[in-house]
């Protein structure tokens, strides 16, 4: 399989941008979420949301100088994923601004590509969007000049509990998968399966995420295996902060979604939705864009300070 490389066009960024190139946008909606966006990375780099009393604090990581991210180039950016293995090619870029409002903003990189012999086009689009009903929507769209293998996901570093050097393993998780998608030494996905009943992967049921982190060598960085993603509707996964009360909510129209806790002491998770591997139907899916073929994807990030029924103590654990 042929995999998708890009044409460096700039060789030190920040030596050959003025500063005049890269902006940052505030968004903010009608119960007073607010975020920090910006054209370098089509990248967020600050969320505020209110905690069980109102107030409002950050709840993913983030750098109050854009210089800070030269040397943590994936925090917050839209990322491209190869099979399985996140890349920060678009990362590093400054995307150029195509609409915005206050609770709104889209981004739109075009770059040059190489796939063999072929030179070609890829234009990526990405919208973040401060809804009334307390969500970060963030809207991917793609469209190449020659045949592509693609993936667009984040890079947003969670952490709920509004001080973001505290530790996260006392935070709960639930994820509404039963397999995990095995990766290979290089973080290649294999097209094999796991099933993750009765191992500390298993989140069927909500547990601290600090619980059984100790079995891991790393910690999590595990691909899940999504049992009803193609409904919209249905959750993904849930993340829930009991000290400030706050639960976020995951969904997404992808079939697999890559979670990271960046170790075993933890102050930070991510949840990044990837194109690939099998449906609902255990159909295989290829994840290769045609040329002129127009890929777009989803990821909603819903808060509130009224956990679900599953999230409640009488059911955690069990």
């Amino acid at each position: 399989m042929r995999y998708l490389s890009f044409t460096i066009i700039a060789c030190f960024f920040f030596l050959v941008l003025s500063a005049q190139d890269i902006k940052t946008f505030e968004l903010r909606n009608r119960t007073g979420m607010k975020a920090v966006v910006s054209n370098y990375g089509a990248r967020i780099m600050r969320l505020e949301v209110r905690n069980w009393n109102g107030r409002l604090e950050p709840v993913i990581k983030g750098y109050k100088h854009m210089s800070n991210y030269r040397d943590d180039t994936k925090l917050g950016a839209t990322l491209m994923s190869f099979n399985g293995d996140v890349s920060s090619v678009l990362a590093d870029k400054v995307w150029e601004t195509v609409k915005t409002d206050c609770q709104t903003v889209t981004f739109r990189c075009v770059t040059d590509i190489k796939d063999g012999g072929h030179d070609g086009k890829l234009n990526v689009s990405v919208t973040y969007t401060l809804s009334d009903q307390n969500a970060l929507d963030i809207d991917y769209s793609m469209v190449s000049t020659i045949p592509t293998y693609y993936n667009l996901t984040n890079g947003i570093v969670f952490n709920l509990s509004g001080d973001l050097t505290r530790s996260i393993l006392k935070q709960h998780l639930w994820i509404d998968s039963y397999k995990t998608n095995i990766l290979d030494t290089n973080h290649q996905l294999t097209n094999e399966q796991q099933n993750v009943r009765n191992t500390p992967l298993d989140f069927n049921q909500p547990r601290e995420l600090g619980e059984r982190i100790g079995y891991l060598q790393n910690g999590y960085n595990h691909i899940f295996q999504l049992r009803y993603h193609s409904n919209e509707q249905s959750p993904d996964a849930i993340l829930f902060d009991e000290q400030s009360g706050r639960v976020m909510t995951v969904y997404t129209i992808e079939p697999i979604l890559r979670i990271n806790s960046y170790g075993k002491q933890s102050t930070g998770i991510s949840f990044q939705p990837i194109h690939g591997e099998y449906d609902d139907s255990k159909k295989e899916i290829k994840a290769m864009l045609s040329p002129g073929e127009v890929y777009r994807s989803a990821t909603v990030f819903t808060f509130t300070t009224d956990p679900p029924l599953i999230m409640r103590k009488e059911h955690i654990g069990k």
